[in-house]
């Protein structure tokens, strides 16, 4: 993985920022993705399909997408004609375990359907693949805020703590976070290798 991360190239970077259509987040998550062509990638929040449109166009890799919104799913459709994008309920990834190298997920929902979502990312990742995961993680002040203007009735809120720990518990490793905007930011993690035979976790031989 570190090759690959090595092998990024300014210019795809400079392409990301050149690209109208993307939202400030989604080209942040575009930029931390580690992606080479021919790798196989998911949007597990596919929204629009700009994000898949883009690396379908530019890195040449095989993209699926999700989506718990039917017009949303007819609208990537509409725009990836040649790529799988599915309609599922939130906490159900519609394929196979160790089927992505790539999981991008721009996360909307509450602290507690993160869970379920979180728990099937790691089902569909390969061991050694990236989670990307952008997310609107507002101060903890302005939480505070939020929850006072809304009188009880918003739902449990995502912030940089929850995110961390969640995929801490889940065992994703080399976890770390890149504030965007005042209130998003992205998180990227890695899914644990399953150690060698003979070999723990942390590389020393076992004796």
């Amino acid at each position: 993985m570190i090759t690959k991360v090595q092998g990024k190239t300014v210019s795809g970077e400079l392409s990301v920022k050149a690209c109208p259509r993307l939202n400030a987040l989604e080209k942040a998550m575009l930029r931390w993705a580690v992606v080479d062509p021919e790798d196989r990638v998911l949007d597990a929040c596919v929204g629009r399909g700009l994000m898949a449109e883009y690396l379908r166009r530019n890195m040449q890799c095989e993209v699926c997408g999700v989506s718990s919104d039917m017009e949303e799913v007819r609208s990537a459709r509409a725009r990836l004609q040649s790529c799988d994008i599915i309609y599922a309920p939130v906490g159900d990834i519609p394929w196979r375990e160790d089927a992505f190298d790539t999981v991008l997920m721009q996360w909307k929902g509450d602290a507690d359907s993160l869970d379920r979502m979180l728990g099937e990312v790691l089902r569909v990742l390969k061991p050694g693949g990236q989670l990307v995961l952008g997310a609107a993680c507002w101060p903890a002040a302005m939480n505070a805020l939020r929850r006072w203007m809304s009188a009880g009735t918003e739902s449990t809120p995502v912030n940089r703590c929850t995110l961390q720990t969640r995929l801490t518990d889940l065992s994703f490793e080399q976890v770390s976070w890149q504030r965007t905007g005042l209130g998003t930011g992205v998180m990227t993690a890695w899914k644990r290798k399953p150690a060698l035979d003979g070999v723990q976790a942390d590389g020393d031989m076992i004796r």
